[in-house]
């Protein structure tokens, strides 16, 4: 009895993992194809120029992630600020040097849960807004699964700014 718990108890496990795993390709597939310059979610001028990209930082559980993942990914010259330090230090007023600013905004939804009531949720939505041009390019998804999409996000930037070296 012991060893059949134990067997399906794997077998749930596997599944369960497997899922999870093909939802985050999933999503990572979704957001190659629409998180590009053509969809208005990458600046055509995005490298161009040699600028500092500023990675706005919002709360402990995000900023673990955008660090780790900007590290990862993100080869450019760039600074982690708060919205406050953009606001507030006139550095990061000059838009010659600090042009391009990476962050998100919250989408908020309804859905009607298993009780039949109404319940409200919200995803992140990452854009970039280039300061010089006062322009938001905003990719045209969302999910659950924000870090899959901040990682292809900023593999897109990273491309698009590697293009300019030619």
């Amino acid at each position: 009895m012991i060893k059949l718990k134990q067997y399906f108890l794997t077998i749930i496990s596997v599944t369960l993992l497997t899922l999870m795993s093909s939802c985050g390709a999933i999503v990572k597939g979704q957001a190659n194809k629409h998180i590009t310059e053509e969809k208005g979610a990458i600046p055509p001028q995005f490298g161009q120029d040699k600028t500092t990209v500023l990675f706005l930082l919002h709360h402990k559980s995000y900023n673990k992630y955008l660090k780790k993942n900007v590290k990862k990914i993100y080869n450019g010259k760039h600074l982690f600020i708060t919205p406050e330090q953009l606001a507030s230090n006139s550095k990061y007023q000059d838009t010659e040097s600090y042009r391009f600013v990476f962050d998100y905004d919250y989408i908020t939804y309804d859905y009607v849960n298993n009780d039949l009531e109404t319940k409200y949720g919200k995803v992140k939505k990452f854009n970039v807004l280039d300061r010089k041009d006062d322009k938001r390019y905003v990719a045209k998804m969302t999910s659950g699964l924000w870090s899959k999409l901040q990682k292809v996000y900023l593999k897109k930037l990273n491309e698009k700014r590697l293009s300019f070296k030619n």
